[in-house]
């Protein structure tokens, strides 16, 4: 029983994981707009990654120990070693997110 409850709790985990990874599909972007191109994802600062602050989830202006305890709570939720028994793909997804958490700490402590 506490192996089927471990194994949801995983699935579920894994979910949130590809479906934060995922771009959002807006209505525009599925046809609604006849020949245009779909809008482009924001760039802040250039990245692909979006805004930092969003990234790792704080309000702009947090403190130095917000942004550090927000940080290692995301890396040890998306790190790719806690996916390494999962497949090559769920840890390619777990790899790209942990380097986006990664970008977006170096950017708000540098």
């Amino acid at each position: 029983m506490i192996r089927w409850l471990l194994l949801a709790a995983l699935i579920a985990a894994l979910w949130r994981v590809t479906r934060s990874l995922l771009p959002a599909v807006r209505p525009e972007a599925a046809g609604g707009t006849h020949g245009a191109p779909p809008p482009r994802p924001s760039r802040e600062g250039g990245r692909p990654g979006g805004d930092a602050w969003a990234v790792l989830g704080v309000p702009r202006g947090a403190t130095r120990e917000e942004v550090t305890a927000a940080y290692r709570d995301l890396m040890k939720r998306y790190h790719p070693d806690r996916v390494a028994d999962l497949g090559d793909e769920l840890q390619q997804v777990a790899h790209e997110k942990t380097l986006q958490i990664q970008r977006a700490y170096d950017e708000l402590t540098r």
